[in-house]
C-alpha cells in the first residue's frame, strides 16, 4: 500500500510542477501542492529509530528488548 500510495504522491508532484508551474494550469499547480504536503506530513508522522549509544566498562552488560506499542 506505501508503494502505490508514494508513486501518486510522486506523480502528482511531477505532474504539479510540469503541467501546473511550467505550464500554468492553476488545478495542476494546486494538485502538486497537496502532493508536496502529503509528502511533507507522512515524513513527519513517521517515527524516528531511537540509537542510544553508551560505553561499556568491563564486567558490564546490555539487554536489548523489544516491546508492543502500550507495554
Amino acid at each position: 500500500m506505501g508503494g502505490v500510495f508514494d508513486r501518486l504522491v510522486k506523480a502528482g508532484m511531477r505532474h504539479g510542477w510540469r503541467r501546473g508551474v511550467m505550464g500554468g494550469s492553476q488545478a495542476w499547480m494546486a494538485l502538486g501542492v497537496v502532493a508536496v504536503g502529503l509528502r511533507v506530513i507522512r515524513r513527519m508522522a513517521t517515527p524516528k529509530p531511537v540509537v542510544v549509544t553508551e560505553r561499556l566498562t568491563p564486567g558490564q552488560a546490555l539487554v536489548i528488548r523489544h516491546l508492543r506499542r502500550g507495554e
